[in-house]
């Protein structure tokens, strides 16, 4: 950590616009300026020169001085109207300071939040896209964890969170010490010529997101689909060099390598969406659980609304084009304007879809449904439901393993799961599978986890303790745990003092889950499923999930092809937290919190960092059931005002409303 505002304006800026607001006696501009020699500096002071002349006995020699350094000075400068000023107006600085700002007189929080809120708002117009504002408070005074010691949130300027106001995001917080500035005086406590006490004083240091522009997340193929999913899906961070999720990947890739013939299968030949006879289940979830669903219905033309959904695996053939006599009959239906939305099933039973983000994808033909893989048409039921693939594993059927390989694969896996900053529905994912028919199935089963220990050993920082844990050890209703036998299923946990993280699933397949391949009744198949989105946390120490899917450079320029050692820096810190609740009484007809969540996530996407159930009661008269949900709102890397937070929440309770028929108290 930098100790002094000096260093933090010498590491990265020997000249450069520097504007600083609400000088007192510029005893803090001359000393800044006699440090940095090349740096352009702007000096200001709320009241005009005579005032200042007037109430600070030392400011004549200190302008003087100021001058002949080739210092700009401009009195009668409002820190709240900076971007109106004729001075100011249309220039941009690479860095803001203002130092103790106040009201003047007796101290007032309310008025001193006012004036950092509407300072932020007047000054992000002068910011360079890459600049930085540093504002110094006194003790106690910033409402951040830096602070010692720490004030209660509504007895603080909660600086960080006005700061959002301008758009702003505190990047850095580092202690302020009055020693390093030979010539500074502090005066102005309570508006007179007079010391106040810096000590124990913080800089806390702002910067602008840089969100970048290769992602647009208004591109959703319908309004019935589900926002949150598919822009997550679309972005394919396993495929872009400078995100951590394909920096990793690659050097497993290379690591195994050396140890194993391997061949690697490409994340576009392997299908995002598997019908439901495909999928297995392990008894304690019942079916299909926390799958993401689509569904045939099974009447109209097997036309183009699929298309948004065959390019998410990009087929080389598509689907038959879309004729004058079927287009009128080849759409999606919008469930999200219904709460009970139902399909015809094969045995006329007629089912309710589990979440309002499902869609229906009508054909003509009675007989035969879509190979989502290739566009060809195959012998299977005419109506059937299909899912988005919660584990590779459940694409087996469609790769092409290569005999005596390790056969590896990476890409997008999707599953329903609470809200938490540490669990997200969508991730990535690498299998291993390994087939030989040289040794047995156990002799491969240890060669593989042998290697697979040591390679994750080789990435894992120092700190960090791998363990091997038996399936007795482990939730058994993943997924990913029916397409083992049974007795052979074992797992990779990493732990520090923190935390305990499952990073890794191994076991040998069941016979039924053999790939493309000859001869496979002779061949003996194990394999390891990896979830890349925890190792990566891991490995980078990326303290928040949500990290890994921002679109900020101020987190991808951290990383490189080459696999760095240096540990992740948050460009963003203590964000500003808001709690927000919302009570309703149950439809009598059931509740299904997954459907809750879908609906947090399409309004609030990750700005929601944790939902928990606070309360829940029955009325013993009407029997009804009462829910209260608190969600807690902090952005991991944009501005998020309270007022942005409080319009998400009133969306979200009237949405809630609307789709699961609750009652709102």
């Amino acid at each position: 950590m930098h100790t002094v505002l000096a260093g933090v304006m010498n590491r990265d800026m020997s000249d450069g616009n520097i504007l600083l607001v609400g000088e007192g006696e510029f005893s803090f501009a001359l000393s800044l300026q006699q440090q940095l020699h090349h740096a352009k500096l702007t000096a200001t002071s709320y009241v005009d020169e005579a005032s200042v002349l007037q109430l600070h006995q030392n400011a004549r020699k200190n302008l003087a001085a100021l001058k002949e350094l080739g210092s700009e000075i401009c009195h009668g400068v409002d820190a709240t109207q900076l971007e109106t000023h004729s001075v100011l107006k249309g220039r941009t600085f690479d860095r803001v300071i203002f130092n103790f700002p106040h009201t003047g007189g007796k101290s007032n929080i309310k008025r001193n939040r006012a004036l950092l809120k509407e300072f932020f708002r007047s000054v992000a117009p002068l910011l360079h896209p890459l600049g930085k504002i540093m504002v110094t408070l006194c003790r106690g005074q910033g409402g951040t964890p830096a602070d010692q010691p720490i004030r209660k949130w509504h007895d603080s300027w909660q600086v960080a969170s006005m700061a959002t106001y301008g758009g702003l995001i505190l990047n850095e917080v580092v202690p302020f010490r009055l020693e390093d500035y030979m010539d500074y005086k502090s005066t102005g406590f309570r508006s007179q010529d007079k010391s106040f006490h810096t000590k124990g004083a913080m800089t806390h240091i702002f910067i602008r997101p840089r969100p970048r522009c290769n992602v647009d997340e208004t591109d959703v193929p319908h309004p019935g689909f589900n926002k949150y999913i598919w822009t997550r899906i679309k972005r394919r961070l396993n495929e872009d060099p400078s995100h951590p999720i394909c920096i990793l990947r690659h050097r497993l890739e290379e690591n195994f390598r050396d140890k194993f013939n391997i061949f690697i299968l490409p994340s576009i030949s392997v299908p995002l969406i598997i019908p439901n006879k495909f999928l297995k289940c392990s008894k304690e979830t019942g079916p299909y659980d926390k799958h993401y669903t689509l569904i045939w219905d099974g009447k109209s033309n097997c036309g183009m609304d699929a298309t948004p959904l065959m390019s998410l695996i990009e087929a080389k053939k598509c689907l038959p084009a879309v004729t004058a006599e079927n287009e009128s009959e080849t759409k999606f239906h919008d469930f999200s304007q219904h709460t009970h939305c139902h399909t015809l099933c094969n045995s006329g039973i007629t089912e309710e879809l589990e979440s309002f983000t499902e869609l229906s994808v009508k054909k003509h033909c009675n007989t035969k449904t879509i190979n989502l893989l290739d566009g060809s048409l195959t012998g299977l039921p005419c109506t059937d439901t299909f899912k988005f693939r919660a584990t590779l594993l459940e694409c087996l059927s469609d790769m092409k393993i290569q005999n005596n390989c390790l056969n590896i694969v990476t890409g997008e896996v999707c599953h329903k799961c609470e809200i938490e900053c540490n669990s997200l529905p969508v991730y990535y994912e690498m299998i291993g599978v390994h087939q030989c028919n040289s040794c047995g199935q156990e002799c491969s089963l240890e060669a593989l986890k042998s290697e697979l220990f040591a390679v994750i050993r080789k990435f894992i920082p120092m700190n960090v303790e791998l363990h091997w844990l038996s399936g007795t050890d482990v939730d058994t209703t993943s997924v990913i745990v029916p397409y083992f036998k049974p007795g052979t299923v074992c797992y990779v946990s990493a732990s520090d003092k923190n935390s305990n993280h499952l990073l890794a699933t191994l076991g040998c397949l069941q016979d039924e889950n053999s790939g493309s391949c000859t001869a496979r009744s002779h061949m003996h198949m194990c394999a390891f499923v990896l979830n890349l989105d925890v190792l990566a946390q891991i490995v980078f120490d990326i303290s928040d999930r949500r990290l890994l899917w921002t679109n900020d450079e101020n987190f991808y320029c951290q990383f490189s092809s080459k696999m760095t050692t240096i540990p992740y820096q948050n460009f963003s810190v203590y964000s500003p937290q808001y709690i927000h609740d919302m009570s309703f009484w149950e439809n009598p007809g059931g509740f299904d919190e997954y459907i809750l969540w879908d609906i947090i996530r399409d309004i609030a996407e990750d700005n929601v960092k944790e939902v928990s159930l606070i309360d829940m009661f029955t009325d013993s008269k009407s029997g009804r059931v009462s829910r209260c949900y608190r969600l807690i709102y902090q952005s991991c890397d944009k501005a998020l005002p309270y007022h942005e937070s409080w319009d998400m929440q009133k969306e979200i309770r009237l949405t809630t409303e609307k789709i699961l028929h609750v009652d709102l108290r």
